[in-house]
């Protein structure tokens, strides 16, 4: 890729130099729509240079993907179905790139619906995303969930500062910009040497021509302790006729700097031509084939005021760490980075106790996610209540990031504990009706559905909603949470009608103070819809059903999955309202529309057809219905080879039973080689009756014995007991298969 390709924004068009490094990338389709509004909702917290392509579809060029990319803190990628959906750069080349060199990648969910297609093994699987659109119905925003990854991924300017004040000594790197791939090879060698871990590597990696020179360049060489030089072909380049930025600045910056010179060669270079055009340059040295002479040199040159025994010290190590995991004047090396910050969080360093509970909570560190969240969470907690007590506001906060990582790992028991706790200390610390211990309260009564009878969990969860809507105002997004919560812990229990006028009053307030079309309130509308078809009000549920699948059209698009998916709601709102010509007329639109966009054997397009053929069956037309039922059959279960009778598990049956079982598949399969169709389906059903003798009716190879019969009828043309083999597998109507039997038989 072309080095004018990559292209950043900062915070006040300042300089990217000592940033920390985010790299957006998208579906080219969705840069203009997304790219802004991230980077607007990152400046608000944090001050990175933000890098990005202006074409997404540029590819980069292998040789310095590691320049390019590799010293990326962090990826942002907005998520769309048409990422997840169509070919492009950030799904085959980006992300791959980012899980292999272990860089945190951060998903923004920007469309609803297409959770299934997200989790797919070949796209992002179980990485977590942040929903820009989505209160989460406990006491995190998606504004401080996206503060808080960004905590534990990027660093302040004032921690980088401290950070560059650890490093034992500086080496500035002056290098042609298309060498970048050597400047990191040479770098990564430098840092490989033990005794040369804590000293820094500048260069003007993003800094153009002329940028600032005589505040960047002259300031970094005053504080070097050496100036290293990469020798290529590339270095006596002359673009136009003119020297390049090296030979014309950044070296006679260095000699008349008097720093001592290391020109490095990293690749075959005219010695004599370099002579000429870096004037009193020193004899190059080999790194790769010369390390022991780079060694004397380097040792020569720094003269490190070494402080040693720093390496005993925590706030050092987690410091110099810390120039690990962001590419501080280092390059990135985050295994590196955590080996220096863990013996620092085990010495209690407060500062490395939150790194590490926060990387681990967040899943940057590649390992044991929920034993290393727990455990650090715990220690983070435990450091804050002995140094300063239970009710000091820091270790109130650290008790309620304590309880999240509980929730959000599945303790449920633990993080309702946790959650009475700091309920608990909220009020009597700030009072009981203050806005944080209101919150606290909203997040301890839900916490508490999961462990408590419904009796004390509703109890709960009605003192929360009560005081927040007193206290806070009907209207305020925490009493509107609260409500919902108490909804939900009604609809978990199944007293759907008692959650009917909370979930009607959270829609209501949704529609006047977030608008119609926004992702909170057509999320009320939905659930509101399903509790109404819960209770059996069907005119009620078709009514917004009715209204919900317009807006989806709208804001979506017709043939998005979640528009489609409403779409099939409201098919089902019309069998359930006895509309059942409306059904037929919704359910063959959203089958095709699934079909066209999804394919035959998607589950979603299976589930469609499955309900089409029921209402076809409702309406009398049994010869269609058992078509489809039959399509859908076939596609979902295609088991056109036996390898899943062969593979069964047949340890538990007795020497003798394994013995009939092997000489009957064997049977089989002599038969069916030679076309003898009846012996075939003879001896399948002689598998079938031994299997329902020894391991009875309900078994796995029992009914997949029978599936097969149905499939051998199938392509034998034997109707009838293809229909007699589907209806005592699937328990079907007698009457409706024998009508579709004759419907067959006719064609």
């Amino acid at each position: 890729m072309d080095e004018n390709m990559i292209q950043y924004v900062t915070r006040g068009n300042s300089t990217p130099n000592g940033k920390s490094r985010v790299y957006f990338t998208c579906h080219p389709d969705d840069f203009d729509k997304y790219f802004q509004k991230v980077c607007d909702d990152i400046f608000k917290s944090h001050n990175p240079a933000i890098f990005y392509t202006p074409d997404m579809t540029a590819e980069f060029e292998e040789k310095n993907l590691d320049a390019d990319l590799g010293r990326s803190n962090l990826f942002v990628i907005p998520v769309t179905y048409q990422l997840l959906t169509t070919k492009n750069r950030t799904m085959d080349h980006d992300v791959r790139y980012a899980i292999k060199k272990h860089i945190p990648i951060l998903p923004l969910m920007m469309e609803s619906g297409i959770d299934t297609l997200y989790s797919h093994p070949e796209k992002f699987s179980e990485l977590q995303y942040l929903d820009p659109f989505t209160t989460d119905h406990t006491r995190i925003s998606y504004e401080e969930k996206l503060k808080k990854f960004l905590d534990a991924v990027l660093i302040s300017d004032e921690v980088a500062k401290r950070v560059r004040s650890a490093f034992d000594a500086y080496i500035f790197l002056s290098y042609r910009k298309k060498d970048r791939a050597y400047a990191n090879k040479l770098i990564n060698l430098i840092h490989n040497h033990p005794e040369w871990r804590d000293i820094a590597v500048w260069f003007d990696e993003f800094l153009s021509p002329g940028e600032s020179f005589q505040e960047n360049i002259e300031k970094i060489l005053e504080n070097s302790k050496l100036f290293a030089l990469l020798v290529t072909p590339n270095l006596l380049e002359e673009p136009d006729g003119k020297p390049n930025f090296v030979m014309a600045k950044e070296y006679p910056a260095a000699v008349a700097s008097g720093k001592k010179i290391l020109p490095t060669e990293m690749e075959e270079t005219d010695q004599e031509e370099l002579s000429k055009k870096f004037h009193d340059i020193p004899p190059c040295v080999k790194p790769e084939t010369e390390f022991e002479t780079l060694k004397e040199l380097m040792a020569e040159a720094l003269t490190l005021a070494a402080k040693r025994d720093n390496n005993n010290d925590p706030e050092h190590n987690f410091l110099i760490g810390l120039a690990y995991l962001e590419g501080i004047d280092v390059e990135v090396n985050k295994e590196r980075g955590i080996q220096l910050i863990a013996p620092a969080a085990y010495a209690k360093l407060p500062e490395a106790l939150l790194k590490l509970r926060d990387m681990y909570r967040e899943e940057i560190v590649p390992g044991y996610y929920s034993f290393n969240a727990d455990i650090w969470g715990q220690r983070t907690y435990e450091y804050y209540k002995e140094a300063y007590g239970e009710v000091h506001p820091d270790t109130l906060n650290s008790l309620n990031v304590y309880a999240d990582i509980c929730r959000e790992i599945g303790q449920t028991e633990k993080a309702f504990k946790l959650s009475e706790e700091a309920y608990t200390h909220c009020c009597d610390i700030l009072g009981e009706t203050h806005p944080e211990t209101l919150i606290a309260l909203n997040t301890y009564a839900m916490a508490s559905d999961t462990v408590l009878d419904f009796e004390k969990a509703q109890e709960l969860c009605k003192l929360a909603y009560t005081l927040c809507k007193k206290h806070l105002g009907e209207e305020n997004s925490v009493a509107s949470t609260a409500a919902h919560n108490y909804a939900t812990v009604y609809y978990n229990h199944k007293k759907y009608r008692k959650a009917v006028p909370l979930f009607e009053k959270v829609y209501r307030l949704r529609l006047v103070t977030l608008g119609d079309e926004h992702h909170n309130t057509l999320q009320s509308l939905d659930t509101l819809a399903d509790t109404y078809t819960k209770i059996r009000k069907h005119k009620k549920a078709l009514e917004l059903r009715v209204k919900e699948y317009p807006l989806y059209c709208k804001i979506l698009g017709e043939t998005h999955p979640d528009t489609l998916e409403k779409l099939h709601n409201l098919a089902g709102c019309y069998v359930k309202a006895g509309k059942k010509a409306k059904a037929l007329e919704t359910y063959q639109k959203v089958y095709g529309l699934r079909v066209q966009c999804l394919g035959e054997e998607d589950h979603d397009t299976l589930s469609s057809l499955a309900k089409l053929a029921d209402v076809y069956g409702r309406l009398g037309k049994f010869g269609e219905c058992f078509k489809l039922w039959l399509k859908h059959d076939l596609a979902y279960k295609p088991l056109w080879d036996y390898n899943i009778i062969r593979a069964f598990d047949y340890s538990a049956l007795e020497q003798q039973d394994r013995d009939t079982m092997k000489e009957l598949l064997a049977l089989a399969d002599s038969y069916e080689a030679r076309g003898e169709k009846e012996l075939v389906l003879d001896t399948y059903n002689k598998i079938r009756a031994y299997s329902r003798k020894v391991l009875g009716d309900g078994s796995a190879l029992t009914q997949n014995t029978l599936h097969i019969l149905f499939v051998l009828c199938w392509r034998y043309r034997k109707f009838g007991r293809m229909i007699k083999y589907y209806a005592i597998s699937y328990r079907n109507n007698f009457k409706m298969l024998s009508e579709s039997l004759k419907s067959i038989e006719k064609k």
